[in-house]
Order: C-alpha cells, then sequence, then structure tokens
C-alpha cells in the first residue's frame, strides 16, 4: 500500500517518521517552505518524549507525484486547507484511492465527498500532542497517542491492512464501529474549548474556574446538535469534558485556535465553531449560546486573515 501523508507538521511528520522508522518505507511525506529546507539539510528530527530519532530525507518532498499512484493519502493538514490539499493530489490517485483526514472536526466526509464522489473515506479521530518546535524538528509531549478509524464504505481487509501497518509503527490504532461517535465525543471537547478559550482569551483551566456555567452551556448545545444528528452523546460525555479539563490538562493549558488568534493566523474557527452555528440552524437546534460567542469571534477571524 502507497500511502501520501499530506503535511508534514506535528500530526502529519510524527505519523509518516514513526512509520518509516518502523522499515515500512511506501510513504512519502509532502513538506514545505523552511521545515523543508531544514529536513533536506539534515533530516527530520523526532522529539517523542525521552526518546529521539532521525529520518532520512528521501521519503520527505514537496513533489507529490514522487510515488505515485497513491492508495492511501491521508490529509494532515488544517481543516480549512483539507479540499485543497486533496485537489493537489488529484492527478496522482485513482478512483480506488481511500482518502483520510485527521483533522479536527466532524461532517469533513460529507464535505470530501461532494469534490471526491468515487473514492472511498476512512473517517478517523486522532489524540495526540505534538507540533514543529523549529524547522526540521517535531516534538510529542506526554505518553497520548491514539487514532481511531472506521468506515463504511472500505472493506474489512482493507481496514485491517491499514490498522496492521500502523500498529507494528508503535501507533496505536483501533477499528472503530462506530467512528462518527468517536469523531463526536472529540469534538465536543475541543469545539467548546476552543470556543471559549479564543473567545476570553484564557487558558482551559481558566475557562472552568470561572466560566464553568457558560461552558456547560456551550456543550450541552453541542450534545443537542449531534443528538439531532442521530449521534448519542449524553449528559455523561459533557461531565467527562469538564473532568478530563479539570485533571487530566494542565491549568494554564491553551488550544491551537486560542494560540492562532493570539499569532493573528487563521483560524479553523469555520469548523470548530461555525459549523455548529450552521447546522443549528439548519437542524432548528438552539445553539445561542455558541452563536454570541461566533459572532464576536468571526469579527476578529477576519481582522487576522
Amino acid at each position: 500500500m502507497k500511502i501520501l501523508i499530506i503535511g508534514a507538521g506535528g500530526v502529519g511528520g510524527y505519523i509518516g517518521a514513526k512509520l518509516i522508522k518502523s522499515g515500512y518505507l511506501d510513504v512519502t511525506i509532502i513538506a514545505r517552505g523552511k521545515h523543508l529546507k531544514a529536513i533536506k539539510t539534515n533530516g527530520l528530527t523526532i522529539q517523542d518524549e525521552d526518546k529521539k530519532f532521525n529520518i532520512n530525507t528521501y521519503h520527505i518532498t514537496d513533489d507529490i507525484t514522487q510515488n505515485e499512484p497513491y492508495d492511501f493519502v491521508i490529509v494532515t493538514t488544517k481543516s480549512y486547507d483539507i479540499i485543497e490539499a486533496l485537489e493537489s493530489v488529484k492527478s496522482s490517485i485513482t478512483d480506488n484511492t481511500i482518502l483520510m483526514t485527521t483533522a479536527n472536526g466532524v461532517g469533513y466526509k460529507d464535505k470530501i465527498k461532494k469534490h471526491f464522489p468515487k473514492n472511498p473515506i476512512c473517517e478517523a479521530c486522532i489524540y495526540i500532542l505534538s507540533n514543529i518546535t523549529k524547522p526540521g524538528t517535531i516534538k510529542k509531549y506526554g505518553g497520548v497517542f491514539q487514532l481511531f478509524i472506521g468506515s463504511d464504505e472500505i472493506a474489512p481487509k482493507k481496514l485491517e491492512e491499514i490498522y496492521h501497518i500502523f500498529n507494528n509503527a508503535n501507533l496505536k490504532t483501533k477499528i472503530s464501529q462506530d467512528i462518527k461517535l468517536q469523531c463526536w465525543r472529540k469534538y465536543l471537547f475541543i469545539s467548546a474549548f476552543a470556543t471559549m478559550t479564543s473567545f476570553y482569551n484564557a487558558s482551559m483551566g481558566e475557562i472552568v474556574k470561572e466560566h464553568e456555567r457558560e461552558l456547560r452551556d456551550v456543550l450541552s448545545e453541542i450534545i443537542a446538535l449531534a443528538n439531532k444528528k442521530g449521534i448519542n452523546l449524553t449528559s455523561k460525555n459533557l461531565e467527562d469534558s469538564i473532568s478530563q479539563a479539570k485533571s487530566k490538562i494542565p491549568y494554564n493549558a491553551t488550544t491551537s485556535m486560542l494560540l492562532d488568534f493570539r499569532n493573528k493566523r487563521r483560524s479553523e474557527i469555520d469548523s470548530l465553531t461555525g459549523y455548529v452555528c450552521i447546522e443549528g440552524d439548519r437542524l432548528e437546534v438552539k445553539v445561542e449560546t455558541i452563536k454570541s460567542l461566533y459572532k464576536w469571534l468571526l469579527i476578529k477571524d477576519i481582522e487576522n486573515s
């Protein structure tokens, strides 16, 4: 199986490097700019907790055609770049090529299907803390890595093949029988905290301490939307989200969306906040708390674009 990973950042670079380190060499990783320049000079360095390793540069390139046609394409870019990334590889895939994104959010299957109606989609939900610390170097924090994959379009044997490729590279992966539920569980947490930390310019700990009532309203609205879409989130998922923020995440931890706002970069507000508002209106679900936050954040996002 020839794998293409579009994006050599904290997620894509880490996954690709682990695959190559394990001996799975049929991998091409697309990188750009200063990051690629540094990798071509010194290779890609991965700081994985207390271990460090470096991989060679052949597999990391800006040439999408290097190992075409691809059997499996993984997009690890920000949510707003998913379709553009897939369009860039259109001539290097077939109708049988499996497409997957690890981006935060939900509803990507339908979005991708509009542009690639013939391709099978593998839905995914990933838990990882990692980022580029400097060009050519990626650091993964803590022992967190979990990838859930699932699909109603891909033959079980093909899913198992992907499962074994990843687990053989020590990338903990599970095949989920309800991948949409897995994605929404993560989305509940990510969407609520990304929205509120960005609005209040505050850490996750501060949000729980100072704005818990509003946080509960936001979480409840996301759960109501999920339920309307047939996703079985419950009040337990709400309590789990708050408990996780209180006990498992450092008080001063921020979110990537807040960092984007602070650094005046384009954010994922459309997928993490706007999606709830748009779908809420479409399905006649009241999401008034999130809407009030979204209106202000949208102005700030436009100013940063």
